[in-house]
């Protein structure tokens, strides 16, 4: 515990000093750990210091051009859904996410997305919707339709055969993820099979799949996408964390920074409280 009180006394002094809003590098990933740590201590402070953040976050919002899901509104938006989702924030719906619905709107109908991948790509856009159909954004016809247009364009590239290998997991994490939306189950799961046939899924490497993941968010992305065990590898990999000084970074971030190593140790003391992974 007395690593992870040293990372929590850095990421409270480095938070709101912090300018990055987003997901993977920025305050909303420091506000996911700062709330599970308030769920898990009842320390009303830390619940404090987190909706501080987010105020900072909506200020900034306005001003914010990219819709990447590692840097912009797409993963912001996921990660507030994520928040109202596991009853570790309560919100009107409207006041979060009516301006980052119409943004995102906009982006994946009329702008152009630089690749497949989830960091900044079409599948990370994807996602955002996939977590608003898993909240009230199910009520939303538009929404719906936006999802339906970029599954579109992804299915038609792998018919097409035109999508890269390396875009692949991400393609097929984002089908994975449609088919558990109600309603999109059927529609999409003969697509997901035809991704299930590619060589990089059928002869899955986990240490080079998702290479933006450190190696235990990657094994339990893993386990759980692809239906394989690997339960002795996660626990070798929980071994050697252990070993590791873990309050040496200047990486505030979510993906492989502090905050990630912040809530690894939550997750090390209560083993079942993996679903911030899920957002990576």
């Amino acid at each position: 515990m007395k690593q992870l009180e040293r990372i929590l006394q850095k990421l409270i002094i480095n938070g709101t000093l912090t300018e990055p809003p987003g997901l993977f590098f920025g305050k909303t990933g420091i506000v996911i750990f700062f709330l599970h740590y308030a769920r898990q201590t009842g320390n009303t402070l830390y619940r404090n210091y987190a909706m501080d953040l987010i105020e900072m976050i909506q200020s900034q919002i306005a001003g914010l051009s990219y819709v990447r899901y590692d840097v912009g509104i797409a993963g912001i938006g996921a990660g507030f859904e994520y928040l109202l989702q596991n009853r570790l924030l309560e919100a009107e719906d409207d006041d979060i996410f009516e301006e980052l619905d119409d943004r995102m709107c906009r982006a994946a109908m009329y702008e152009p997305y630089p690749n497949l991948n989830l960091p900044e790509g079409l599948t990370g856009w994807g996602r955002y919707f996939i977590y608003r159909m898993h909240g009230n954004g199910h009520k939303t016809k538009k929404l719906h339709e936006v999802l339906v247009y970029i599954a579109s364009e992804i299915t038609k590239k792998i018919e097409d055969k035109i999508v890269l290998e390396h875009e692949m997991p991400d393609v097929y994490r984002f089908l994975y993820d449609l088919t558990n939306v109600p309603g999109y189950e059927d529609k999409y799961s003969n697509v997901l099979q035809k991704c299930r046939e590619w060589k990089c899924i059928t002869e899955l490497n986990t240490q080079k799949v998702f290479p933006y993941l450190g190696a235990l968010q990657r094994l339990y992305t893993c386990q759980k996408y692809f239906a394989v065990d690997l339960s002795n590898e996660i626990g070798q990999k929980w071994e050697t964390w252990k070993e590791t000084n873990h309050h040496t970074s200047n990486d505030m971030g979510l993906l492989n920074g502090l905050t990630s190593d912040a809530l690894l140790h939550l997750t090390f003391f209560h083993k079942h409280a993996v679903s911030w992974i899920n957002l990576l």
